[in-house]
């Protein structure tokens, strides 16, 4: 008898302690102009942009933090939008960029979240390379903010090897 009260009653603690572990999910639509990000150079020779495709294995959904779940329905637009602000414009002379959107995710730990960011790109006659951002810090308060801080900042990365990588290709003249 007493063993099988001991057993419902730990049924009965598994169950409760299970009920407490369901959180709310925070579906958050990604707003592009939370990401403003620091254009810390800009490209030193002439490019325009070409085919820029979200090519990204589950479109739509973006990873998350804490309770916040980012949905990102055209991440090649975000990305249009970092490449003009590096000086790579929609329009004009230069070699064109394309660029494929491979990741644009965040993930996280007990205490740190990781945004992620993988682009692969041609431009011009160059053979095609991959840049990567994985840009982990704390996990403070796992807040919005904090999150679009975090998609920010790998943005900022990836844009920086971008400019980087096709800056070392300008011709010289």
């Amino acid at each position: 008898m007493a063993r099988a009260t001991w057993g419902a009653l730990a049924v009965g603690v598994a169950a409760t302690m299970l009920g407490g572990c369901a959180m709310k999910v925070n579906r958050v639509q990604m707003d592009p102009t939370r990401l403003a990000g620091k254009v810390e150079r800009k490209v030193a020779c002439a490019y325009r942009q070409g085919e820029v495709v979200d090519a990204r294995p589950s479109t739509g959904r973006a990873g998350g933090l804490s309770e916040h779940l980012f949905l990102v329905d055209d991440a090649a637009a975000i990305v249009r939008g970092r490449m003009t602000a590096v000086g790579i414009a929609p329009q004009g002379e230069g070699d064109t960029v394309d660029v494929k959107v491979l990741h644009m995710y965040m993930t996280q730990n007990l205490g740190t979240k990781i945004p992620v960011v993988v682009l692969s790109a041609t431009a011009g006659q160059q053979p095609a390379f991959t840049v990567r951002s994985q840009k982990p810090s704390m996990n403070w308060n796992g807040t919005e903010d904090e999150a679009y801080a975090g998609y920010a900042r790998a943005l900022d990365d990836a844009m920086a090897q971008l400019v980087a990588r096709l800056d070392a290709g300008c011709r010289k003249g």
